[in-house]
């Protein structure tokens, strides 16, 4: 299947943007290389804002990125 590792690849940046945004929200250490609060803090904003990174992302994976976002804050509530 063409584009399968750049698809791969996607899902994984995709995949560590979401754990570093919760992270932030249950104040823990992140996962990633800039893993300080202020990077944790970006992932989290865009996340919850449906900035220009998580829809970056979805666009190469062709996956609704309101949805993520919409899914994210939904999942932070409940975590409280």
């Amino acid at each position: 299947m063409p584009g399968l590792p750049e698809s791969m690849l996607w899902a994984d940046v995709l995949r560590l943007l979401v754990f570093d945004a919760r992270n932030y929200w249950r104040c823990q250490q992140g996962q990633s290389l800039h893993a300080d609060g202020y990077y944790l803090e970006q992932a989290f904003d865009d996340l919850v804002r449906c900035g220009p990174m998580i829809r970056h992302c979805c666009s190469f994976l062709d996956l609704d990125a309101d949805w993520i976002s919409e899914e994210f804050i939904r999942w932070c509530e409940q975590a409280g």
